[in-house]
């Protein structure tokens, strides 16, 4: 099933997104209610006369510890500044001596505006200096408090846009640490406990590169513990392989040497048996030698070719020898016109094994059959022949199907073997490629 990859850079953008949106309707409802509460309370009539009472109260103290006449607009204006969220309007004999919502243009008017009807309602009297006058307060009472909710709501909205980033991030963060903490399990050797790949970003594919290394070196050292074990069941299966015919030789010996007087037909056995003795000799320690010096071998270097043409060549001349020493080869199918990856040197070493344990092996009575398959994949040649019945059972080591797989799968080839009724059947398979 496919999964949709969130990256860090993508996942941290929704969730900041998400707790905008979440803040945001946090802060709006907030204000809504607060709004709802204040403008229920703060604009009635009673709390806007007490208010105005209480400024009333303020200003006069203020008018009598200064020792203010109704003349001193600089003294007003500067408790207006101090007072705030006020406007101070002052009379006196009935004329108004100061607005503090005038500016400087409108200074003329003070000494001549006569007091409203609305001045005379809501009017306090205070006691100045020059005498009595009449002050009146308005105020926007309830924007203090229309800021101070503002401000708390804003808070309110930034927490919770906060905690809901630092609750997303520290998801990753546990993770991050998750993986950390497998980091120093798979360091300390414990090399099967498998890492945590969870989700679809950098951080996942970060545990899923890790566990692939994982499984890589396990896979590697199960390798060369394979390896290891076919070196040494190899090992002692040659030196059993090498005794025998050494015994034989070594007592070969011993005769013709001891029985100086034997006939001339009695020693040359010896000798004849010895010298065929030392020839398996060498042909076992040959194949040791070819089997181990692909271990010490480079990856091999491929080359597309022809079936055509590089198997052909190959197949040819190794027909050829079986035909001289009396073979039958039956050829069924033809060669595709695809191509192969391989390395021409190690196939036709692959073709001396495979015709080698031929003549072996092979019964010289019964045809030998290669077989052609191929499709838009695979090509595939399939070699059968009758084992040859003796009564002497000849000794062998598997070294030349070892070389051969070995050598096939350098190629990335593969390479199959069984023995049914009599009859030995390989199989040497080759993936087509494009030229």
């Amino acid at each position: 099933m496919a999964h949709r990859k969130y990256t860090l850079t993508k996942k941290l953008s929704l969730l900041i997104l998400v707790a905008a949106i979440v803040s945001g309707v946090v802060f709006l409802t907030l204000q809504k209610i607060t709004d709802h509460l204040i403008e229920g309370y703060l604009s009635s009539d009673e709390y806007y006369k007490e208010e105005s009472a209480r400024y009333i109260q303020t200003f006069s103290r203020y008018v009598s510890e200064h020792e203010l006449t109704s003349t001193d607009r600089k003294a007003f204006g500067e408790w207006v500044k101090k007072e705030d969220y006020i406007n101070l309007t002052v009379y006196k004999d009935e004329v108004l001596q100061y607005d503090s919502i005038y500016s400087a243009a409108d200074e003329s008017a003070y000494g001549k505006e006569k007091v409203t009807d609305y001045a005379k309602r809501h009017s306090y009297p205070v006691q100045f200096s020059d005498g009595e006058g009449r002050v009146m307060v308005d105020g926007f009472y309830s924007s203090r408090y229309h800021d101070l909710a503002f401000t708390l709501e804003l808070l309110g909205a930034t927490l919770i846009f906060l905690l809901i980033v630092l609750v997303g991030i520290r998801r990753s963060l546990r993770y991050l640490q998750t993986i950390r903490e497998e980091i120093h399990i798979l360091e300390g050797g414990e090399l099967d406990y498998e890492m945590t790949v969870k989700g679809h970003d950098e951080l996942a594919m970060i545990a899923k590169s890790i566990e692939d290394l994982r499984t890589a070196f396990l896979d590697k050292l199960q390798a060369i513990d394979d390896l290891q074990e076919e070196s040494r069941s190899l090992v002692t299966e040659m030196s059993h392989d090498m005794r025998t015919p050494l015994t034989s030789l070594i007592m070969n010996l011993e005769f013709a040497k001891k029985e100086e007087a034997l006939a001339d037909t009695r020693k040359e056995k010896y000798i004849a048996s010895a010298y065929g003795k030392a020839l398996q000799l060498k042909n076992l320690s040959d194949n040791l030698f070819a089997y181990f010096l692909l271990d010490k071998e480079h990856e091999s270097e491929l080359e597309t070719v022809a079936v055509k043409e590089v198997i052909y060549d190959l197949l040819s001349d190794q027909v050829a020898l079986l035909h001289q020493e009396n073979f039958t080869v039956h050829i069924v199918g033809e060669m595709p016109d695809s191509y192969i990856n391989v390395n021409v040197e190690e196939l036709g070493r692959v073709f001396d094994n495979v015709m080698s344990n031929l003549r072996k092996y092979a019964d010289p009575e019964k045809d030998i059959q290669i077989t052609f398959l191929s499709d838009q994949d695979v090509f595939e040649i399939h070699v059968s022949n009758a084992i040859k019945k003796t009564d002497i059972i000849p000794e062998s080591n598997g070294l030349g199907e070892r070389s051969i797989k070995r050598m096939m799968s350098r190629m990335h080839g593969q390479f199959e073997s069984v023995e049914k009724h009599d009859t030995y059947y390989i199989v040497l398979r080759f993936w087509n490629t494009k030229m």
